[in-house]
């Protein structure tokens, strides 16, 4: 993602370039004009990556005058290979002419090249809330920020969210309506507990090698397969024995291609034998699927072999319960692969979370949940004083991702996070997914 700085000379564009680059890249002056060309800089803004472009202050009364226009045809430059732009102004100053001017210059750009988000960006805003009424340059109100002290930075970050979210959706659509829509479902446990069999079963077919010898299967084999009409992409991964035992390089090579396969998946299903689950590596490989945010069923094999097969499924979800207290309602299934049974059951489950790991909550929705949450069970005070969260956003999806702004944030217990995650997953059902959830500081009290 890329991000333009536009604005007229001395706003301030620099001194945000050079807050969000992390350095003093940018030279920042009081006379106007500093800057002449575009410069670059990859930018972090809470765990947020994107290259950030500083560009000239726009002229647009300049006439006959070659440093001006090659100065606005770099600003141009800027605006046509960004993503998103901030139209920045100085709220000291209140809107100027020059301010109406760009704000028409930008409207006319973009007719030439194509819409892009715009987003106006009110510098020097620090200590205090100035009246303005920027919002009749026809970009809305704007944030508030303060460049040179780290002002309104959480508030400038939440917009640029909102517009990646809706960029990221824009690109999977476009992904989906022509190109590999597959869900791609990995297949993984400890050697010799049936993957191979389970994924031989699902398709009718033999097409992978099985046997009762452990590391049969090196190369991790993708299967396709069609099940209510959606396409899964299944892949049949290599036995994760612990690292101690893996001694050969072929079988290394192969555990490592197994988690780089994890890594690439939506969906990870957990193969465990119903008589021996649990050993460590089974709780290895699910949380290193949990960690990396990726929807994790536990397929509970050889069920046929056991007495009183949901006897024993119920005592293993209660471990799953306490060995993954993070993810709550996490599915065990019984399946068996010899038998063909249970098998369309993990495609099912596979549908209902991917709806729930995909889900979008309205900004709106979201602070009406917030505020009725916090009302119900405010956080502890600190020192007399409360720690006040200010508002919530969502920041991604797959798995949905939350921040919260706050102050006082190295204060808030971790219990208090895991209820709001908990009330989370209670109010917008979204049991049985890796939720994410971010605590900032909100550095500005005054806006």
């Amino acid at each position: 993602m890329k991000i333009s700085i536009i604005g007229r000379p001395n706003v301030g564009k620099s001194t945000l370039f050079n807050r969000l680059a992390g350095g003093r890249l940018a030279i920042v002056g009081d006379m106007p004009g500093v800057t002449r060309d575009r410069k670059y800089a990859n930018a972090n803004l809470f765990g947020l990556n994107f290259e950030i472009l500083d560009t000239p202050g726009v002229d647009p009364f300049s006439k006959n005058n070659s440093l001006a226009e090659g100065m606005n045809g770099q600003s141009f430059a800027a605006v046509k290979e960004a993503d998103i732009v901030l139209f920045m102004v100085d709220a000291v100053d209140g809107i100027t002419e020059y301010d109406k001017a760009i704000a028409e210059w930008l409207r006319s750009a973009l007719k030439k090249i194509g819409n892009r988000p715009i987003i106006l960006v009110k510098n020097k805003c620090e200590g205090k809330v100035f009246e303005d009424n920027f919002q009749s340059l026809g970009f809305g109100v704007g944030i508030a920020i303060s460049a040179e002290h780290n002002l309104g930075i959480d508030e400038l970050y939440e917009a640029i969210c909102s517009f990646e979210i809706e960029k990221n959706e824009e690109k999977e659509s476009e992904k989906n309506s022509g190109g590999d829509t597959s869900i791609k479902i990995a297949i993984v446990g400890r050697p010799n507990v049936g993957k191979s069999t389970m994924i031989n079963a699902i398709i009718s077919e033999d097409r992978l090698l099985t046997g009762d010898q452990a590391g049969i299967t090196r190369d991790a084999i993708a299967v396709n397969y069609i099940f209510k009409g959606r396409k899964f992409s299944i892949i049949d991964t290599a036995g994760q024995r612990r690292k101690s035992k893996v001694n050969e390089k072929i079988e290394e090579t192969a555990v490592l291609d197994a988690w780089r396969y994890i890594k690439q998946a939506n969906v990870v299903v957990v193969v465990m034998d119903i008589k021996n689950p649990f050993e460590k590596q089974d709780v290895t490989i699910a949380r290193k699927a949990f960690d990396e945010g990726k929807i994790v069923i536990f397929a509970l094999n050889k069920s046929d072999i056991v007495e009183n097969p949901e006897k024993v499924a119920k005592e293993i979800e209660e471990r799953v319960s306490k060995e993954f207290a993070q993810l709550p309602g996490a599915k065990c299934l019984l399946v068996s692969a010899k038998e063909k049974k249970g098998l369309a059951r993990i495609f099912n489950v596979a549908l209902e979370l991917i709806d729930k790991w995909s889900v979008r909550i309205a900004t709106a929705q979201l602070n009406k949940w917030f505020a009725a949450t916090i009302a119900k069970n405010p956080p502890p005070l600190v020192n007399g004083l409360p720690i006040k969260l200010k508002y919530i956003s969502q920041t991604n999806i797959k798995p949905p991702t939350f921040v919260i702004f706050a102050n006082r944030v190295e204060h808030l217990p971790k219990s208090y996070e895991r209820y709001l995650l908990n009330q989370l997953r209670e109010s917008f059902k979204l049991s049985g997914i890796p939720l994410r959830l971010f605590v900032r500081q909100r550095e500005n009290p005054h806006i």
